[in-house]
């Protein structure tokens, strides 16, 4: 704490006149600039009987605390530093630079605020009346459109959302005879036997999956029934389809890459068992004098049957494409058979498929 040594300083009240300061606080005692000064006159303590003075000293004490102005003169002696100004003012140390008058607050900052304030207030009230301006021409300008609210005894249907309508499977054609024949792709081939079972569409169909082709006939006998034990059936089967379109084609030149993209795309989705797969033959051929290709293949199970009491070790199958000429897809023959079952079937279809 710095201390101060008593002497006349500018009056920190904001007065043009000087203030003595007594080392501890402010007095009241003043005088202009330009008058010599000289220490304050101190005031004459008149001598009070001893029995006296105690109790006015209590009572400054602790009926006037923070020296406040007493109502007796003869309190007023007896209080330290005697009653100067107003209560809690005159015990204030002097400011580093001894007193130097309170800084008036400049006016400025009132003036550019105020401008501000106008300013932002006239953009504000301009950019609404644009706005409504603007509003109201829109308004304006759009057509009037009027709704006749229904009577309140006729009967408002609720509003239904639309529904997407999903194109019926088609159903697979049953066997004519000892052939098979499918409008869909033109093609047919021979009724491998009553053995062989033509399933429900929608149970062998899944539009949803675009890779997956949608059979448009077909038939197929059964291997291993629940061979998963949850119920999963292993079977023979004999399908035709359109190549889906997921599946790029710019016509026969291009079947050879396509027969073996198709296999990649099917094997893990037909196949789900562990196994490993073989080509046996891909080449061209004909079908009904139609350019067209096949591939043969091999999958084997053997690792696995004897472990999980497979029924079947090895499966042979064929993919078979025709051309169906200029802006369609081609055809597809896909035919897979199990060695518990008489694979000879692979053949004989082969051999009697036809295209119309």
């Amino acid at each position: 704490m710095t201390t101060t040594p008593a002497g006349w300083y500018p009056d920190p009240y904001g007065s043009p006149l000087l203030r003595w300061w007594d080392g501890s606080q402010w007095t009241d005692a003043t005088h202009a600039p330009e008058q010599e000064a000289g220490a304050p006159p101190q005031p004459q303590l008149q001598p009070q009987p001893q029995a006296q003075a105690q109790p006015q000293f209590q009572q400054a004490q602790f009926q006037q605390p923070q020296f406040q102005q007493a109502q007796s003169q003869q309190t007023q002696f007896q209080q330290p530093g005697g009653p100067w100004g107003p209560p809690n003012q005159t015990a204030q140390l002097p400011t580093p630079d001894f007193g130097a008058p309170r800084r008036q607050t400049p006016v400025w900052p009132w003036i550019v605020g105020g401008v501000a304030a106008v300013v932002v207030l006239a953009l504000v009230i301009g950019g609404a009346v644009i706005f409504l301006r603007d509003r109201a021409g829109s308004i304006v300008a759009r057509p009037e459109i009027t709704a006749t609210a229904p009577q309140l005894d006729q009967t408002v249907p609720p509003q239904q959302e639309p529904q997407q309508s999903t194109p019926p499977l088609p159903q697979l054609p049953q066997p004519s005879g000892d052939r098979i024949q499918d409008p869909a792709t033109g093609l047919s081939y021979a009724y491998p036997g009553k053995e062989w079972q033509v399933p429900e569409s929608k149970s062998v169909n899944d539009p949803s999956d675009p890779r997956m082709p949608l059979w448009t006939s077909g038939c197929q006998m059964t291997s291993q029934a629940n061979y998963d034990g949850r119920g999963g059936d292993w079977v023979g089967s004999i399908y035709t389809a359109e190549v889906p379109q997921i599946f790029p084609y710019s016509g026969p030149q291009s079947f050879g890459q396509l027969s073996q993209t198709l296999l990649l795309a099917y094997d893990p989705l037909f196949y789900g068992i562990q196994h490993e797969r073989k080509v046996l033959r891909s080449e061209a051929t004909t079908v009904s004098g139609k350019q067209g290709w096949v591939i043969e293949f091999e999958m084997d199970f053997s690792k696995v049957s004897e472990a999980n009491g497979l029924k079947w070790k090895k499966e042979k199958g064929a993919i078979v494409l025709v051309d169906r000429g200029q802006n369609a897809r081609p055809a597809m023959l896909y035919i897979s058979v199990p060695d518990n079952l008489d694979q000879s079937v692979i053949k004989r279809v082969q051999d009697s498929l036809q295209s119309q």
